[in-house]
């Protein structure tokens, strides 16, 4: 029976298996490192279990060689897309292989028609389709482009590759001198299968030389405050030919007053129509006016010459424009008017006044003020010219002028630095006259100065005659278009009727005329009037309102309106009043005076009939 070896005896034996150089070792195979392994351990140590076993190899793809396949394809892909790009490019279609050429002067005659000639060639491979081409400008000078911007639109088709075709435009500009205008085109085109709209543009500056209608403005540009001054407004016509009617529309300055015009504008505005003028005909315009404002400050005037527009007074087409600059000093002679009446307070003159005006003047300078020249000249129907007293002036009563100057009034020979005088001419108003009469005094001062030019300042006024609308009211009981009923006199606690008979006159036009009374409260609406569309009676407030609407000068006007009294016994022995204080209002026409007069309320006082006995008073 075997023996088993002890356990220190077969570690011996291995020791001397390992460290014996007779016993040639066992040859082990290193492995790569892989993602997976697998290791057999002997399950003994016996000398047929080897420490180290053989695995089996793992025949899966690297993540190296996966992408290297990668980017294999990718490359692959890449040159593909770039070989078909190559090849498709010939079917794209660039603005940049679209010419436009436009063939136009550069200088253009204002109001000519300019030729413009329009290439346009297709050098892509493929044909452009519906092809319109556009031309935009502004034809004038007006800040309103939209009004005078000028397109036309042309439809050219389709231009095949290498294809040229060629438009014709005419073109028409107005404006000044040395002015530049551009001028677009633009094309929009389409390509085969494809329903978007490509387009390219082009601009082409061009000048303009003489407009063809040409208006300037001549004037002084500086004025003092209050000075009046001449303006004129030239227009020529630079063309071949006669022009067609013009317009010119002057924005005048907000301070500026316009005194007079060699020619009358349209209606409510500063435009004037121009005719026709021949070729090198020209015809001018003068204002005449003074500037109000203050010193430095600077009033432009504008003008503007062109085509008559639909609506009347507008300009369609502005040819020319021209604007001028005036310049305001203060003027150190300054003078004041003022009107006085013995009846009136202020500046209000009526029918039958003695007016008196007062020129007050001073030197506000710190220089003297020589040969000064003060002349009022006259104007209007409201004065008695046979009847002015100048005081120290001089009257010509066929220029109907007032002068004081040296000759006449040895102070204004010399006005020292901050002197001043006062002046006054004496107007007798006409007793009666036409339509609201008028007084216009303008007053122009002169003098010299040696350290400036001639000094000029100006003041107009104008006065219109204010006059009355008279109201009259009476109360009657026969004499009247209506029949009245009830005890005369009247009776405690009875009803009587009456009618209330008002008159109004109008010594001037009124544009406005009413008349109004409130009842008592033991007075009662009749409701029996004379004009049932003029009179009206309102139940609430009580009041009886007469619209005598407009009246003409020395017009009159008159209406009757029933009532109905019953007196208390308060009233015995009285004549009760029958209405409130009676009011008319109007206003005038012409001086737009607001007139209003009261008379004293109506009572049962009968006037212009005839009695036994007194018919007024309350009885029982």
């Amino acid at each position: 029976m075997n023996t088993p070896p002890r356990k220190e005896d077969t570690l011996d034996a291995i020791e001397h298996e390992l460290y014996d150089p007779k016993i040639k070792p066992h040859q082990s195979e290193m492995h790569r490192v892989r993602k997976e392994r697998s290791l057999s351990l002997p399950t003994s140590w016996g000398d047929d279990s080897p420490v180290i076993t053989m695995a089996s190899e793992d025949k899966k793809v690297s993540f190296g060689v996966k992408l290297l396949i990668i980017s294999v394809l990718v490359f692959i892909s890449a040159l593909s897309f770039t070989a078909w790009r190559v090849f498709s490019l010939r079917n794209v279609v660039s603005s940049a292989n679209i010419d436009m050429t436009a063939d136009i002067s550069p200088f253009i005659e204002g109001g000519e028609v300019t030729p413009l000639a329009l290439v346009i060639h297709n050098r892509n491979q493929v044909a452009l389709e519906n092809v319109k081409v556009t031309m935009m400008y502004k034809q004038g000078k007006s800040s309103l482009d939209e009004l005078e911007k000028i397109q036309e639109k042309r439809d050219v088709g389709v231009i095949v590759p290498g294809e040229q075709k060629k438009q014709d435009f005419s073109v028409s500009l107005y404006g000044e001198e040395g002015e530049t205008r551009d001028i677009a085109l633009k094309i929009e085109y389409k390509v085969a299968g494809s329903n978007a709209v490509f387009n390219k543009t082009m601009s082409i500056p061009v000048i303009l030389k003489t407009p063809p209608i040409a208006v300037s403005v001549q004037g002084v540009d500086t004025l003092s405050i209050g000075q009046s001054g001449e303006y004129t407004f030239t227009i020529k016509n630079n063309s071949a030919t006669t022009s067609l009617p013009t317009l010119l529309q002057v924005m005048l300055p907000s301070a500026f007053s316009l005194e007079k015009s060699s020619q009358t504008p349209l209606p409510k505005s500063s435009s004037w129509s121009i005719a026709p003028l021949a070729s090198g005909e020209s015809v001018s315009i003068i204002l005449t006016g003074s500037f109000s404002g203050k010193e430095g400050e600077v009033a432009t005037f504008q003008a503007k010459i062109g085509s008559q527009g639909d609506i009347p007074k507008t300009i369609g087409i502005v040819y020319a424009t021209q604007t001028i600059d005036v310049r305001l000093r203060a003027s150190p002679l300054t003078v004041m008017m003022s009107l006085f009446t013995d009846r009136s307070i202020g500046d209000v003159i009526r029918y039958g006044d003695r007016s008196r005006i007062e020129i007050t003047y001073n030197n506000t300078s710190l220089l003297a003020l020589e040969d000064v020249s003060l002349v009022i000249q006259l104007s209007g129907d409201a004065a008695l010219y046979q009847h002015i007293d100048p005081t120290s002036g001089h009257y010509d009563s066929v220029a109907k002028t007032i002068t004081w100057n040296k000759a006449v009034f040895p102070d204004l020979a010399v006005i020292a630095p901050g002197a001043q005088g006062t002046l006054q001419v004496f107007i007798p108003i006409v007793q009666k006259g036409t339509n609201s009469p008028k007084l216009t005094a303008s007053l122009v001062g002169r003098a010299t100065t040696k350290a400036s030019d001639d000094v000029t300042t100006t003041v107009t006024k104008t006065w219109v005659v204010q006059g009355s609308a008279t109201l009259e009211a009476k109360t009657s009981y026969k004499n009247s278009v209506t029949i009245n009923t009830g005890p005369i006199p009247p009776r405690v606690n009875e009803e009587t009727s009456y009618t209330a008979k008002l008159t109004v006159s109008a010594e001037n036009s009124l544009s406005a005329t009413k008349v109004s009374f409130t009842l008592p409260i033991y007075v009662s609406w009749r409701g029996s009037v004379s004009d049932t569309q003029a009179i009206s009676y309102n139940s609430k407030t009580r009041t009886v309102m007469w619209d005598a609407g407009a009246m003409k000068e020395g017009e009159i006007k008159s209406v009757e309106i029933g009532l109905v009294v019953k007196p208390s016994q308060s009233h015995l022995n009285q004549s009760p009043a029958i209405t409130s204080g009676i009011i008319l209002e109007a206003d005038e026409e012409v001086s737009r005076a607001h007139l209003k007069t009261t008379l004293s309320p109506l009572t049962t006082k009968i006037k212009d009939e005839s009695w036994d006995r007194n018919p007024s008073i309350v009885v029982e």
